[in-house]
């Protein structure tokens, strides 16, 4: 009786295992994963929702598109000086300022002076250059007279050839020594230990570092004057890697900056950088803007239009798809299952509400525009 109820059993555990196995094969594939994504069964940075959920009502879907007319790229940037018309005053030699000649805001025109210098070292550069000029005149006496003796072979070749060299050095160093006091507006004859700095470019005086007494260095930083013509400045706009195909020199550029909002300042691109920043991987653009009115002002924070793009397209969206933290931008995709994922995506700046997506999507795709932070809460705390 003990071995036939054992076996009855074992017909019986057998029996059941049988019938969750047909059950289980009876099961359509799509059938099971529905029972799954119910059951929370979607990966973790995704959720899935039915078009008759409740919650949908909170979110909204477009279909992300390229399009010329989203084309006209816009990039940051900042005022500057335009360096071909900009002029660092600095100090060709050691000594002290004794007069100030102009002030922030003067108006300059090219020669004229603009700080007065006292330094020994003029003194001495005069000396050298009236030695210089005496040691010439001599060796041009020694290589005549060296020439007269190798005619009559009385010297050799090997001499005069010394005696011509000794010259040309010679003469080397009286350009030299010439050239330093005509910088300095100095004559080599004139005694003088003063000397005057003057401009070499026509502009404005935007900035002053020098005071009348103060002990000036020649390998000073810092420069004592800054003179500028803003009738030119450059706006340096920073250009995003996956951009730099969309810029080119020559290209037209519209310039808008927040003083003026209203009002766009035309220019062109003069140059693009070659070298990537790490940091923000971003490329400086150089984009030359008549400024004759001078509203224009270094610094300023700027808004830079590109509008000529060859026809090439772009895709931009609303800024509130955008899901920032503090290492990615993701945006949440809806799939064509009514699940919901997560997707880091390169985002560039936020300008009037919307922003260029730069990698991470395809045209096509559709993302979440409104109730995106929602969602994200709602994958979050499954």
């Amino acid at each position: 009786m003990k071995t036939s109820g054992t076996a009855f059993a074992f017909i019986a555990v057998a029996a059941a295992a049988a019938s969750l196995s047909f059950v289980s094969a009876g099961c359509k594939p799509g059938e099971k994963h529905a029972a799954a994504a119910e059951d929370g069964g979607t990966a973790r940075d995704a959720i899935k929702l039915e078009p008759t959920s409740p919650r949908m009502q909170f979110v909204k879907v477009e279909k992300l598109e390229e399009s010329e007319a989203a084309a006209s790229v816009i990039l940051t940037g900042r005022v500057s000086f335009d360096e071909d018309r900009t002029q660092r005053v600095a100090s060709p030699l050691d000594g002290r300022a004794t007069g100030i000649l102009v002030k922030p805001g003067d108006k300059v025109t090219v020669g004229q002076a603009l700080v007065e210098l006292s330094s020994p070292q003029v003194s001495q550069m005069q000396a050298d250059a009236q030695k210089a000029t005496m040691d010439v005149t001599l060796a041009q006496r020694t290589v005549e007279r060296q020439r007269k003796l190798r005619a009559e072979g009385a010297v050799s070749e090997k001499d005069l050839l010394q005696a011509e060299s000794d010259l040309k050095k010679l003469t080397s160093d009286v350009g030299r020594t010439t050239a330093q006091l005509r910088a300095l507006g100095v004559s080599a004859s004139d005694p003088a230990v003063g000397v005057f700095l003057r401009a070499r470019v026509a502009g404005t005086v935007v900035e002053r570092n020098v005071l009348v007494g103060q002990e000036v260095r020649a390998d000073a930083t810092t420069p004592l004057l800054t003179i500028t013509n803003l009738a030119s400045v450059w706006v340096l706009a920073d250009v995003y890697e996956q951009d730099l195909g969309l810029v080119q020199e020559g290209a037209k550029v519209r310039v808008r900056v927040p003083a003026y909002p209203t009002e766009a300042f035309e220019g062109v691109v003069g140059h693009v950088g070659d070298v990537l920043d790490p940091a923000s991987r971003t490329v400086k653009a150089r984009c030359v803007v008549p400024n004759p009115d001078t509203r224009l002002k270094p610094e300023m924070f700027a808004r830079v239009e590109l509008a000529e793009l060859g026809g090439k397209k772009v895709i931009v969206v609303s800024s509130r798809a955008i899901l920032n933290d503090a290492e990615h931008s993701r945006v949440i995709v809806a799939g064509d299952d009514n699940v919901y994922r997560l997707r880091i995506v390169q985002a560039g700046p936020e300008i009037d509400g919307k922003v260029r997506l730069l990698g991470g999507v395809t045209a096509g795709e559709r993302v979440v525009v409104e109730g995106a932070l929602f969602l994200k809460s709602e994958i979050e705390n499954r």
